[in-house]
């Protein structure tokens, strides 16, 4: 398949990787349809602080995110986030997906 054919990419996994993956497809040009995809209830932030600064309480949330929630929207990247995908169908270009429980 030619990339230029290429209309809709959908990134199951909401993390560092699938954050900077829908980043680069936007800013190499690609115009059509992106979608990340996460369990998580935020957009994609940095682990490791998370189990250190942010738990001790030295800093909010918003210092965790990787780029501003309202970045995905600028870029028109769909964020799906508190959603988790239970199958993948390529050959049809087709996912399922529901809610993500919460932790326990």
């Amino acid at each position: 398949m030619d990339t230029n054919e290429i209309k809709r990419v959908v990134i199951v996994g909401a993390g560092q990787a699938g954050g900077e993956v829908a980043q680069r497809l936007r800013q190499g040009g690609f115009e059509g349809e992106i979608t990340l995809i996460g369990e998580e209830p935020a957009p994609p932030y940095q682990r490791p602080p998370l189990s250190k600064k942010y738990l001790a309480g030295e800093f909010g949330v918003e210092r965790l995110l990787l780029r501003p929630a309202s970045v995905y929207s600028d870029e028109k990247i769909a964020l799906l986030t508190g959603t988790r995908v239970v199958w993948v169908d390529r050959q049809q270009a087709r996912a399922a997906r529901r809610r993500a429980r919460a932790a326990v």
